[in-house]
């Protein structure tokens, strides 16, 4: 099943895994699913932004790049502090369930965090980074397009599908679908401004690094 995946520090493995390992515990469990949720927010963004824009030379593009990471990491942090809140464990096995459902093992035996994207997509991309990789031209607005695909399905994972694991109530579920929306629409935003405008050096920064985040 091909899959986006980055390999998550050690903390956030052994929090998932620990979640799974006590998830018919009779202690409450709504502590870890906490502690993980905002794992996962603070590195995945790293993975994709973050650890990217590191290998750009200093430009605007990396400084839109910088501000988006910024901007996604604490509109998700404060959102999830305001959804997640004391549960029973019969609430927090879903989001137990959901992490380990978004927890991969790669060709190498590496675990990784991500979520299963639709095989064009990956195709798509890898296809694209592979152009980038041989020295030709890509087009950029195609580029871009799948790039929101791949905005929209992670937010659509790690988002609204994790969301709907944490037993929300109506004004909860429209402060969480607000935020997703806000998200994307920044994101959109962001990839409109960053991806049509990289050089051909930023370019290849892009394809080396994101090309080991996805896995067919």
């Amino acid at each position: 099943m091909p899959f986006f995946g980055f390999i998550p520090s050690a903390e956030l493995l052994t929090s998932i895994q620990t979640g799974q390992e006590k998830k018919n515990s009779s202690e409450p469990l709504y502590p870890l699913r906490d502690k993980t949720a905002l794992l996962i927010n603070e590195e995945i963004i790293d993975a994709i932004l973050t650890e990217l824009v590191r290998r750009f030379p200093a430009s605007d593009k990396r400084d839109t790049a910088e501000k988006l990471a910024g901007y996604v990491k604490s509109t998700v942090a404060v959102l999830l502090k305001q959804l997640l809140s004391k549960s029973s464990n019969d609430v927090v096995k879903q989001s137990i369930e959901f992490s380990q459902k978004s927890l991969f093992k790669d060709a190498a035996g590496n675990f990784r965090v991500g979520e299963p994207l639709d095989a064009s997509l990956v195709t798509n991309l890898k296809n694209s980074y592979a152009e980038i990789k041989a020295g030709n031209e890509v087009n950029k607005a195609v580029l871009t397009e799948l790039y929101k695909q791949f905005a929209e399905a992670t937010v659509r994972h790690f988002m609204n599908d994790f969301n709907k694991t944490l037993d929300l109530g109506m004004i909860k579920r429209k402060a969480a679908d607000l935020g997703s929306a806000a998200v994307i629409k920044a994101v959109h935003i962001a990839a409109d401004k960053i991806i049509p405008n990289l050089n051909k050096e930023e370019l290849l920064a892009l394809a080396e690094y994101h090309d080991t985040l996805f896995h067919a």
